[in-house]
């Protein structure tokens, strides 16, 4: 079930190093709890997949990463499932907005007359960083998918019928960009037409842009405060970060792997390392 050698060793499915053994056996645990906590699937008889697909459940697997530094290890295990896809559909889609619609939210945050007004700029707009904590679980599965259960959950006889989206499934992204979207509206953002990705609330002035399950969004101090409790009650969620220009923001963050920085020059945007 997991990327392990003969020696029982574990590595990482992106870098090839070697894990830490007792932090990856401990993140397939808690990915395991946060399954059961999500309902990502219900147990049923594997008859009753056989019945519905008329073949056996999907496979899954562990994929294993760290996702901090060799010196401040962050481990992840992801339960994936192993879908193929085997034609060529052209309604599961999802978009990913353009690197320029998060430059344009910092541009907009340090221009005189949109972010702030001349004289006033420590009460300027600030940006918010927000991240949906293991997204695709909280985006309801839409078809009929089966899956064969991980070792550390199996039942004899049974498999695991989707409720929620499991990544490595066709139309797991799709789903995740449905249900944000949906809430987006729900609380009064206008979807984009350039992009579906980017949302504008005209009444709290705020612009939001999404990209998988990272939220920018640039607005008054007020503003994001109320968008943090409306997507915390909605998705489990992170506040990653509020950059701006007061004393007491933050002054820098790492989005999309890149350090942005917030200077009394402006904002400062790493380039492509």
């Amino acid at each position: 079930m997991y990327y392990m050698d003969s020696e029982g060793e574990f590595w990482d499915e992106v870098s090839n190093k070697k894990l830490n053994k007792n932090g990856v056996i401990a993140a397939t645990l808690e990915e395991i709890k946060q399954v059961h906590s999500h309902g990502v699937y219900e147990k049923v008889t594997l008859e009753e997949c056989w019945n519905q697909t008329g073949k056996a459940p999907i496979k899954t697997k562990w994929v294993d990463i760290n996702k901090g530094d060799e010196l401040n290890e962050e481990l992840r295990s992801r339960l994936v499932a192993k879908e193929i896809k085997t034609d060529k559909r052209t309604d599961l889609f999802a978009a990913t907005p353009p690197l320029e619609a998060k430059k344009i939210l910092f541009s907009l945050a340090v221009t005189e007359g949109v972010g702030y007004t001349r004289g006033e700029e420590h009460s300027g707009m600030k940006l918010d960083f927000i991240d949906i904590s293991r997204a695709y679980f909280q985006a309801d599965a839409i078809r009929n998918v089966y899956v064969a259960l991980p070792e550390e959950d199996a039942t004899p006889g049974m498999c695991g019928k989707l409720m929620k989206s499991m990544y490595g499934t066709r139309d797991a992204a799709q789903n995740w960009g449905e249900a944000y979207s949906a809430f987006m509206k729900e609380i009064g953002f206008v979807r984009g037409i350039s992009s579906p990705c980017v949302f504008w609330n005209p009444s709290r002035q705020l612009r939001c842009v999404v990209h998988g399950d990272d939220f920018t969004i640039l607005g008054w101090e007020k503003e994001l405060d109320w968008f943090w409790k409306e997507i915390k009650r909605r998705f489990e969620s992170k506040h990653r970060g509020r950059l701006g220009p007061s004393e007491g923001d933050k002054k820098e963050i790492r989005i999309l792997n890149r350090i942005l920085e917030w200077t009394k020059e402006g904002i400062l945007y790493e380039g492509d390392q």
